[in-house]
């Protein structure tokens, strides 16, 4: 296999030659549900973003995605749509009593939020990531958590 990093027209590639790519794959109006230690349910609002280091392949014309070679770079939640606060799933036990972790809901998929297009190569897919993560700042109270039940 030819790893390429940079783009150029698909009538230069070749079959075979692989391209590395960064994708932003957001899952949005989520619900975070939590066991707390005195037997009730909490769920917490929950915006899921991550980022997935993909592998294409070129062949016949096209580009496909190699199967099974999807490898998770990073990952966050936020506590509103697209604005709020910064937090990690490790970060629910400091703020709340948990017991246990519960289903992940989420009502839509989307991607590239943080301004990823085709063309950008890694390390400028890698910067537009760290930009938009840096925008939000991380959860200091559990007030600035949206509590769906308490």
């Amino acid at each position: 296999m030819d790893y390429i990093n940079k783009q150029k027209p698909n009538f230069l590639h070749k079959n075979g030659e692989v391209k590395i790519k960064l994708k932003h794959e957001v899952k949005s109006s989520g619900n975070l549900h939590f066991k707390l230690n005195d037997g009730n349910e909490i769920i917490v609002f929950g915006q899921y973003h991550k980022l997935d280091k993909i592998e294409e392949e070129y062949e016949d014309g096209e580009w496909f995605e190699i199967e099974d070679n999807r490898v998770e770079i990073d990952e966050f939640y936020l506590t509103d749509y697209e604005k709020g606060f910064l937090f990690d799933l490790d970060d629910i036990p400091k703020f709340f009593k948990v017991e246990g972790w519960g289903d992940r809901e989420f009502n839509g998929d989307s991607d590239n939020w943080c301004g990823i297009k085709d063309e950008d190569d890694y390390e400028t897919c890698l910067k537009k990531w760290n930009d938009y993560k840096s925008k939000f700042p991380r959860v200091t109270s559990k007030e600035q958590f949206e509590i769906v039940k308490y």
